[in-house]
């Protein structure tokens, strides 16, 4: 005799075993829907405004910096890092909330047109080289606008 008779054949689950796994498997991926959901930041429909007189302290921001690099006070890089701060005020102000320290893809995100956050980037490079073929006036010039139109 071998053995083979005295074998027993396989138990076979139960139907409960399946359907409970298929349900603890649903119910953790609803944990995650819900987790992921309930943690995103919530996006306003549209951004505040600013007020003409708010614009205009923003555009007089913008010529004082222009003026610094043009005495002499600040350097290129400078002024971008300058221009950079007044318009992220000026995002913080438009979006109502503290925008300091979001990325430009985050802020693109608030603008319509996007282009705030495209004129950050662009001033990335003059921000942070040593050297850059960027230009002063170009720069305050796409700063007042930006404040003009969004």
């Amino acid at each position: 005799m071998s053995g083979l008779e005295d074998l027993l054949p396989p138990e076979a689950y139960s139907a409960w075993v399946p359907v409970l796994g298929g349900v603890l498997l649903l119910a953790v991926a609803g944990w995650y829907a819900f987790v992921l959901l309930s943690t995103r930041r919530a996006r306003p429909t549209e951004a505040g405004s600013v007020s003409p007189d708010g614009r205009a302290r923003f555009a007089a921001d913008v010529d004082a910096a222009l003026e610094s690099y043009r005495r002499g006070e600040e350097d290129l890089r400078g002024l971008h890092l300058e221009l950079a701060r007044i318009m992220r005020e000026f995002a913080s102000e438009r979006i109502g909330r503290d925008v300091r320290s979001w990325t430009a893809g985050d802020i693109a995100g608030y603008d319509p047109t996007a282009r705030l956050g495209d004129l950050l980037r662009l001033w990335e490079e003059p921000s942070f080289a040593r050297r850059s073929d960027a230009e002063a006036v170009t720069a305050a010039e796409r700063a007042r606008e930006v404040i003009r139109q969004w």
